[in-house]
């Protein structure tokens, strides 16, 4: 990641003590957020399309339209993965060469907006140090495929052309922080969402566990632990909280 972001989390206040305390991250699988959309209906939290590749193709043929009966309209393909996801404010993108309040403040309310649970914003002093310990600890499972685990910002776009992103993106290496060359769309994919979801301006950290780590990742309810945050955590009361941190972040007066 690179440096000059500001990043929040946002924590459940419940566990707000053991994520301080130990650094106790929640990796969530692609599957559970599904699930929560799909089963449960909630859209804040959940999403029907969390790391599904969905490649557009037409029947053709000089019977394309008999062929065509009783054949799927759509493929969808999944990689299994587990992410932990953060908020990336970048200067000059999303606050441009000024703060952007309005940025700022409709960041807080979609933030909040899930009333489901109770919740506490929280910002970093140096992320880097943060982000080395997620790295070093995903660095102690197995993995499955090419890739143990993957980090990049997430990009959102216009539903039909999800599955065009993913594949540029596993095309490109360049231009996707974090993301190597050569890396399959369907891995891609979990750094690809509907534009619905822009507001959350969303950096994820992806595993892919192979069964062992997910065995492993179950018996700890999703989550990993990366060390003591309290000289890194800094707790987010208010709106007015996070524009003071923000303008201490970007050096205004």
């Amino acid at each position: 990641m690179k440096t000059g972001s500001i990043i929040l989390k946002l924590v459940d206040t419940r566990y707000l003590n053991d994520f301080i305390k130990y650094g106790e991250l929640h990796f969530g699988s692609t599957q559970t957020y599904r699930d929560i959309e799909n089963l449960g209906g909630n859209v804040g939290i959940g999403d029907k399309d969390e790391g599904v590749f969905r490649p557009r193709f037409e029947y053709s043929g000089y019977f394309s339209n008999e062929s065509s009966k009783g054949l799927p309209k759509e493929m969808a393909f999944r990689f299994p993965a587990n992410i932990f996801c953060v908020t990336q404010l970048r200067p000059e993108i999303e606050t441009a060469n000024i703060i952007r309040y309005d940025v700022i403040r409709n960041l807080y309310d979609s933030l909040m907006s899930d009333r489901n649970y109770p919740k506490t914003i929280v910002a970093f002093q140096d992320f880097n140090i943060v982000s080395s310990r997620i790295k070093k600890e995903l660095g102690t499972f197995s993995g499955l495929g090419p890739f143990k685990h993957l980090e990049s910002p997430v990009h959102y776009v216009d539903t039909r052309k999800m599955a065009e992103k993913a594949q540029n993106i596993a095309k490109k290496e360049s231009v996707y922080e974090g993301v190597p060359i050569g890396l399959g769309s369907i891995l891609a994919a979990n750094f690809v969402k509907n534009k619905k979801f822009s507001g959350e301006y969303e950096y994820r950290f992806a595993l892919f566990p192979n069964a062992g780590d997910s065995r492993r990742l179950r018996r700890h309810h999703d989550n990993i632990r990366i060390g003591n945050l309290e000289s890194q955590a800094i707790i987010i009361g208010s709106l007015n909280d996070l524009m003071k941190e923000v303008k201490v972040f970007f050096d205004v007066k």
